[in-house]
């Protein structure tokens, strides 16, 4: 790979430029293939050519002798016109009448026109939209698969309003939930108030819901099989964050201190310690 130069072009570089533009030019050269063939004499990459042209012309407009006869917007290397678009249209049929692929045609034209493959394959594109009757082979349109989405994705727990009380009896409770009804996980009587809760858990649990059995275990011990499918109802009940935050800020709750003072006195009750 060679190296090209960088820095400010010197005055020989600057009067090399003009000459070979205007005798370029002259010959009928496009000005595309005479600043390719400066790039490799100067050893300077063709865009830092291309830019230091517009420069020159812009400071010295009378040394190109053809800018003018050129006519307005020559200078403008990246713009296409319609012979060359002309010469895309037929050389892009031509290569798939004769069942070439596209990008052999593209490479043709690499040569043809002295712009980049991208710069190509997106006047194709464009030309495509903008006049698909000149076109004698049109890509077949992708149908738009519809996304399936996962069925996690579309059943979600339902998020209610924290102020708002929630009965799980479906039928309504006369009451609220007492304390210990709401706040104590560790008693199995303390859920037997008329709620009903589904036996064997349908779904396997979710790494989300893993973790949080994790963290009541750390808390609170191991819990048994009855507590653990209430925990997975709670979890897809009221969703795995609102039940994250209730358990680690449990002993915030004013209720807390009184329902474990009530399970204390339970366990005093049955068991003998001393």
């Amino acid at each position: 790979m060679i190296e090209t130069k960088k820095g400010k072009y010197t005055e020989e570089e600057n009067e090399q430029i003009i000459e070979a533009i205007n005798k370029g030019l002259q010959e009928g050269k496009r000005e595309r293939e005479i600043l390719k063939e400066l790039s490799e004499q100067l050893k300077r990459g063709y865009a830092g050519i291309m830019s230091h042209v517009r420069k020159l012309r812009a400071e010295y407009p009378d040394r190109f002798h053809f800018s003018e006869e050129a006519g307005e917007g020559s200078n403008r290397l990246n713009s296409w016109e319609e012979e060359e678009e002309e010469i895309v249209i037929q050389t892009v049929n031509q290569f798939l009448e004769e069942g070439k692929s596209l990008s052999a045609a593209i490479a043709e034209l690499e040569k043809k026109l002295f712009r980049t493959q991208g710069a190509i394959y997106q006047r194709i594109y464009t030309l495509r939209r903008k006049y698909p009757d000149k076109f004698t082979h049109l890509p077949a349109q992708r149908p738009r698969r519809r996304r399936k989405l996962q069925d996690w994705q579309i059943y979600r727990p339902a998020i209610r309003d924290l102020d708002e009380p929630y009965y799980p009896n479906p039928e309504g409770l006369s009451s609220a939930p007492t304390a210990s009804d709401t706040l104590h996980p560790l008693h199995n009587q303390s859920f037997a108030s008329g709620v009903t809760w589904p036996q064997g858990n349908e779904q396997p649990t979710t790494p989300e819901e893993e973790m949080l059995i994790k963290a009541f275990e750390e808390r609170y011990g191991r819990p048994n099989p009855d507590t653990r499918e209430k925990l997975i109802q709670l979890m897809r009940t009221y969703g795995c964050t609102r039940v994250s935050i209730a358990l680690f800020t449990l002993a915030e709750d004013k209720a807390f201190p009184t329902v474990i003072t009530e399970f204390l006195e339970r366990r005093l009750q049955n068991h003998k310690f001393i």
